[in-house]
């Protein structure tokens, strides 16, 4: 067997390995080491099954994937987003499903200090969903906006999935940020226009509504300002002084998690929250990782098989244009958010495709944004959209049929918002300058 039809057997094989439940990176680390064996010898793939754990856990760069991901667990622990919630209500009363909008305006707030859409979505739906089924609104609507507006999180920076993109690309873990926020921004927008078309659909109880009517929102001129003050201050302080070059993005990281944790314990979290966000950042951070050794083990069997060459060039011979390469892969990507996990997703599939990307003549960073907003939207595409099982387990009383029906109007949301960022990649480079 060739190098070739290796590298094509293990793709296949570790698809085969993945769908039937095993951990992707197991499965990358196990067909990896089987493959870059066939081809070069077991001893050098031994050696490379050692090399890779131990360069990866040791980066200087990957260290800051633990320190974001616990600046969102110690702020999720915090009381933020119920404060959030509250003072989006501000923003949102008298709006058509306002409490809908509040949701996602909340989400999108907590996606700036989270980084993480299955957080992001699990946090808010337990503070808002109560709130929205008091005031008689159709579960349709309360959950499909709630898991809609949890993928906020993948996007908004800090944004794991584009550090991840970054990090493994070799692009600035700043530019990705800056590239997000525009993105990020108009799916809020149509997020909000889409929860308005639905509160004509689906009506709240009026009567529900009149009943709570009292509590929907805290009074008070300023009160909105010191309900969103620690989420704006952090993102400030951690982004601020990463674009000011007052620190890099792992000192970043360092800032924002030391910043969460004076402030967890200044709402005096209790130990026992303390000690599970600290968990939840260890058994986070040891999946990615192992996520990034498999990748690592799989990648040399894509350089010594010669795949990625070898799909650029049946590409460039193909008579495909460059825009009919994205679109296939995009499709690709929307297929396998049905099933996959998105960091798994990205991790995956993007050593395969950015080559072919590059020779196609795309911009990466603009390729980033493009890819996570398809991973993004495969977060809320049934059956199997990981966003969804959250509000579910968030918002027990609910059915995962009506949530997967509510759904359906941001994922069609989400479609539009797709084509208007390829048709116009201004705006996800206009922050970046490399328009």
């Amino acid at each position: 067997m060739t190098p070739l039809m290796i590298g094509y057997t293990s793709i296949a094989v570790m698809f085969i390995i993945v769908l039937l439940g095993s951990p992707i990176g197991l499965a990358m680390i196990a067909v990896g080491f089987v493959g870059f064996g066939a081809i070069i010898g077991v001893a050098p793939a031994l050696s490379v099954l050692k090399t890779a754990a131990f360069e990866t856990v040791t980066s200087y760069s990957f260290t800051l994937i633990p320190l974001f991901l616990l600046m969102g667990n110690l702020i999720s622990r915090s009381g933020v987003a119920a404060d959030l919630f509250r003072g989006a209500l501000l923003l949102t009363r008298g709006w058509s499903g306002g409490l809908a909008a509040a949701g996602v305006t909340a989400s999108a707030v907590f996606s700036t200090v989270s980084g993480s859409s299955l957080a992001t979505a699990s946090t808010m739906t337990r503070v808002a969903y109560p709130e929205m089924k008091s005031h008689g609104y159709d579960t349709r609507l309360a959950t499909g906006s709630l898991a809609a507006g949890g993928t906020l999180g993948i996007l908004i920076p800090p944004s794991i999935a584009l550090m991840l993109y970054a990090l493994i690309t070799e692009q600035s873990v700043g530019t990705m940020f800056l590239a997000g926020i525009l993105p990020g921004i108009l799916a809020y927008v149509l997020y909000i226009i889409t929860i308005m078309i639905m509160a004509k659909v689906w009506p709240p109880d009026q009567a529900a509504a009149s009943l709570s009517d009292e509590k929907a929102a805290p009074t008070g001129r300023f009160e909105i300002l010191r309900l969103f003050a620690p989420s704006f201050v952090l993102f400030g302080l951690v982004m601020g002084g990463l674009y000011g070059n007052f620190f890099t993005p792992t000192e970043a990281g360092g800032v924002g998690a030391a910043l969460a944790l004076i402030y967890a314990l200044k709402r005096r979290v209790s130990r026992k929250q303390l000690i599970a966000a600290f968990t939840e950042t260890i058994v986070t951070s040891g999946s990615i990782f192992l996520i990034l050794i498999g990748a690592e083990v799989f990648g040399f069997v894509l350089s010594t098989s010669q795949l990625s060459n070898a799909l650029v060039d049946f590409l460039n011979t193909s008579g495909f244009d460059p825009w009919q390469v994205l679109f296939t892969i995009l499709v690709f990507y929307v297929v396998l958010g049905c099933f996959m996990e998105s960091l798994a997703m990205i991790l995956l599939t993007v050593p395969i495709f950015f080559p072919v990307i590059l020779a196609n003549g795309f911009d990466p960073i603009w390729f980033g944004v493009i890819a996570v907003v398809t991973v993004e939207l495969g977060l809320i595409t049934p059956p199997v959209g990981m966003n969804l099982f959250m509000v579910k387990s968030a918002s027990r009383d609910t059915s995962l049929s009506k949530i997967m029906i509510g759904v359906l109007p941001f994922v069609v949301t989400d479609v539009i918002r797709l084509g208007i960022l390829i048709a116009f990649p201004a705006i996800s480079l206009a922050l970046t300058g490399r328009l």
